[in-house]
């Protein structure tokens, strides 16, 4: 081919996708049902693509005459381009894993105000009879795909910046030792560090080295009440500000990293545990769990389990396991806590 026969492209529009996932609960169901035919109510909104999304429920139909529930997606913000939307809309039973009517739809939003949505999702009646309807609540969950059109100006150089790598020097400098200062040993164990490292990311630790705490004259720290795994996962967190990723971590390993964090003030670590305590909650670990969030203040992870623990479908088997056992004997007022929500999830 002649280099005549080439064409300089002067823009390229690209196409972007946007998606997400989003889930709401409509709780006391009973009091929305009686919006009259064609009204609605916005359960619930978000941002996705750079702009805001409604979530509209029509509990008597979106026209009058009907006898459907209708779910809306509306546009709220005005677009700086036209957006081409693909969404499904899913009801959920009470234990998470069935999936009621789905349907989907594409379409074009130009506009604020924009509405789109499914008219007959499903008959009032049937969802009323149904699983998907417990204890006055109803899940639905939506999956939203937006495609954007994203304009380059192909005569224009582009300047590719790499992704920070400062997480790999500091983890490098840790493993490598190269100017450390202080020494810990546990269980015979012995691991190097840089103080002023630690300090920078520990407030704990910046008063144990350089504050009036005899630490600070000591080359070599004994740490008790923490094994070397927990420590050295520790330490790679503050040199590198994430979890090892060649290393599996366990739901025991996660609840002593949490312990570890807040000991030493690491809100970030803190946070991270708390998640993936949270995104693993089971059974058998639930009542632990709680415990270990009530004595180190994790608000969040606390009220997570407490809702685990009063579900009608968990409570049950919960009280089984020895974990419950102890939380009785040792935390009266976190069965008090469970007790009250367990009380007030059944109200209707």
């Amino acid at each position: 081919m002649a280099d005549s026969d080439i064409m300089e492209m002067d823009a390229i529009c690209r196409m972007e996708t946007h998606t997400k996932t989003y889930c709401v609960k409509i709780e006391r169901y009973s009091l929305i049902k009686v919006l009259k035919e064609g009204k609605s109510i916005e359960i619930s909104s978000f941002h996705l693509a750079g702009n805001r999304w409604g979530i509209h429920f029509y509990p008597n139909g979106s026209w009058s005459g009907t006898d459907f529930i209708a779910l809306h997606l509306v546009l709220l913000t005005e677009p700086s381009t036209e957006l081409v939307i693909q969404f499904e809309y899913n009801l959920f039973a009470s234990k998470g894993n069935s999936i009621g009517t789905m349907k989907s739809s594409y379409c074009t939003y130009s506009e604020r105000g924009k509405n789109f949505g499914f008219s007959e999702f499903m008959k009032r009646t049937d969802v009323e009879a149904s699983e998907y309807l417990k204890d006055d609540c109803l899940t639905v969950k939506l999956h939203l795909s937006v495609i954007k059109p994203f304009f380059v100006d192909a005569t224009r150089k582009e300047i590719t910046v790499p992704s920070s790598d400062l997480h790999q020097h500091f983890g490098g400098l840790l493993e490598s030792g190269e100017g450390a200062d202080v020494t810990f040993e546990i269980d015979e164990e012995v691991f190097s560090a840089h103080r002023n490292v630690l300090a920078a990311r520990s407030p704990v630790f910046k008063a144990q080295l350089f504050g009036s705490m005899m630490e600070s004259k000591m080359d070599k720290i004994m740490i008790e009440d923490m094994s070397g795994e927990v420590f050295k996962i520790m330490l790679q967190f503050i040199y590198t500000d994430m979890l090892p990723p060649k290393v599996e971590v366990s739901v025991g390993m996660v609840q002593n990293l949490l312990v570890a964090a807040d000991r030493y003030g690491l809100e970030r670590l803190k946070m991270i545990c708390e998640k993936k305590l949270c995104d693993s909650l089971v059974v058998e670990t639930v009542a632990t769990t709680l415990l270990l969030a009530n004595q180190h203040n994790c608000g969040q992870l606390k009220d997570v389990c407490i809702d685990f623990v009063a579900s009608s479908d968990a409570v049950g088997a919960v009280m089984e396991t020895d974990g419950f056992k102890h939380l009785m004997s040792c935390s009266p007022l976190l069965l008090k806590d469970i007790l009250d929500k367990v009380l007030s999830s059944r109200k209707i």
